[in-house]
């Protein structure tokens, strides 16, 4: 007998037991099949391809069976299944969270062989008899409930894309068009209802669970699952000013010069005004155009800030205009594949201008990527933005207001399969080059925002090692089995 066959084949002992995945799996769809007809639903089911939709096919794979709880008691019996599985020691049933299914990449809220937690019948929003904040369903989508609120003179910080859930926005932090005035969507919570690992539905506030109140406000879900928010809202007439103006590619460095002049806050730029500069290219040639989303939450504002913008020509297109939030121009079709992955660095034009090299170089150097649509956007992150934010109390995400900052994402589209291993070389090439030049030049910040992040980021850790170590000790104490850490491989992990 060889020596490899001798140890194999001596008795282990002291190995916990453990069901295979299959067995977990099965056992968990069944349990919950049996406790709630009619809101689960196998491969084999005629509505499986509709309740497994997601925005972009990238981000679609094939779960075992879906389960769509109507309330947080649903989700807590299917919380404390997941934990459970087949009921051996260290079974579990692997298990995704969807709110609204817009994070692209695969795993981000689907699983292979798993049970899809789907969130979106979970979806109502009411406002607060006092009119002090509004309660939003876990998988709710920021239209609807930006359309529900038409009428009742108030506003909130939320989602910019129509489609987005309530859910990923949040967690992930969340940039809205009040991000300028409030913060981010995270710095509004007044109180989350979470189904923790034990099945335990809890509130987390600033008087009950405070620390688990504050690992949420950038977090992710590392924690349990969120089944409402309760949203702080202010008097607005909901009327806003703005819309898209869509430029040539060719006024490229005009548009850098006057968004690194917009991020500046030693311009005076109002808070009330708000933007995100699009770049969206067809070829490395230079073909495509560059989409400017201008918004000023004072509608009857003068619009300074947005001025130069509004002053560029030539323009291919000109939707500017007073509507009310939820009437805002931005939607944003479904797509096929698209990936995202983002840096922040501070607000320095000969660094921003060094960036879009980079952006453009590694657009040429992945061109040969059949019908690769390079997009990427920029987003200010000026002092007073964080200021806001931290007025509010807070959160996890560790910006500080010494300069101002700014925000570039990549969101490549494509449409062959075939080349997806292509697309996330060329995003994860372009992250580290971003990344080693900025830094080079003294101008790197650590912090990345998840909400745009590609899956080999390691945003928790971006938070720095102070906030990293509070989410890995918080997640410790909410759920000691860390079921959340093992059985759900979307979001962003506690590395």
């Amino acid at each position: 007998m060889s020596l490899l066959a001798w140890l194999l084949a001596i008795p282990v002992t002291g190995v916990l037991s453990t069901s295979s995945v299959a067995d977990n799996v099965a056992i968990c769809c069944n349990s919950l099949s049996q406790q709630f007809p009619g809101q689960v639903v196998y491969a084999n089911g005629s509505e499986y391809n509709v309740w497994n939709h997601r925005w972009a096919d990238t981000a679609e794979l094939a779960p075992s069976c879906i389960f769509r709880p109507l309330s947080a008691a649903d989700v807590s019996f299917a919380v404390k299944a997941f934990g459970t599985g087949a009921g051996k020691s260290t079974d579990f049933c692997p298990f995704s969270i969807k709110s609204g299914g817009h994070t692209p990449w695969a795993g981000a809220n689907d699983v292979d062989a798993g049970v899809a937690l789907d969130l979106s019948n979970m979806n109502s929003s009411v406002l607060s008899a006092d009119r002090s904040y509004i309660s939003i369903g876990g998988g709710a989508i920021w239209h609807d409930a930006y359309t529900r609120s038409n009428g009742t003179g108030v506003a909130y910080p939320g989602g910019r894309c129509p489609g987005t859930g309530v859910g990923g926005v949040t967690l992930g932090g969340g940039y809205s068009w009040f991000t300028g005035e409030v913060g981010f969507v995270a710095d509004s919570i007044l109180n989350y209802e979470v189904v923790l690992a034990s099945g335990q539905i809890v509130n987390a506030n600033s008087t009950s669970n405070h620390d688990l109140f504050r690992a949420l406000k950038g977090g992710n879900n590392n924690f349990g699952v969120v089944t409402r928010f309760d949203l702080q809202v202010f008097e607005h007439d909901q009327m806003v000013y703005g819309g898209l103006i869509i430029l040539p590619a060719s006024s490229s460095d005009e548009v850098l010069e006057a968004f690194q002049n917009f991020t500046d806050d030693s311009t005076g730029v109002s808070p009330s005004a708000g933007l995100t500069i699009e770049f969206f290219l067809d070829s490395p040639e230079g073909d495509g155009q560059i989409l400017l989303w201008l918004i000023d939450t004072d509608a009857e504002g003068d619009h300074a800030g947005l001025q130069p913008f509004l002053d560029m020509e030539p323009k291919l297109v000109d939707r500017v205009q007073t509507s009310t939030i939820a009437d805002y121009t931005s939607n944003i079709p479904a797509v096929t594949r698209v990936l995202m992955a983002d840096a922040t660095f501070v607000n320095d034009l000969e660094t921003l201008k060094g960036v879009n090299n980079i952006t453009l170089e590694i657009f040429q150097k992945y061109s040969y990527i059949p019908n690769l649509t390079w997009d990427y956007q920029l987003e200010p992150l000026s002092r007073h933005i964080i200021q806001a934010s931290n007025a509010k109390g807070g959160n996890v995400m560790g910006l500080e207001e010494i300069e101002d900052q700014l925000i570039i994402f990549i969101m490549p589209l494509w449409v062959d399969s075939a080349y997806d291993a292509d697309v996330y070389e060329a995003a994860e090439t372009w992250y580290n080059a971003v990344k080693g030049y900025t830094a080079s030049v003294g101008k790197d910040v650590s912090f990345e925002f998840a909400n745009y992040a590609a899956p080999f980021q390691n945003i928790m850790a971006s938070y720095g090692p102070v906030n990293l170590q509070f989410l890995k000790d918080t997640s410790r104490k909410y759920d000691p089995s860390q079921l959340f850490q093992k059985a759900v491989k979307g979001g962003y992990k506690l590395h």
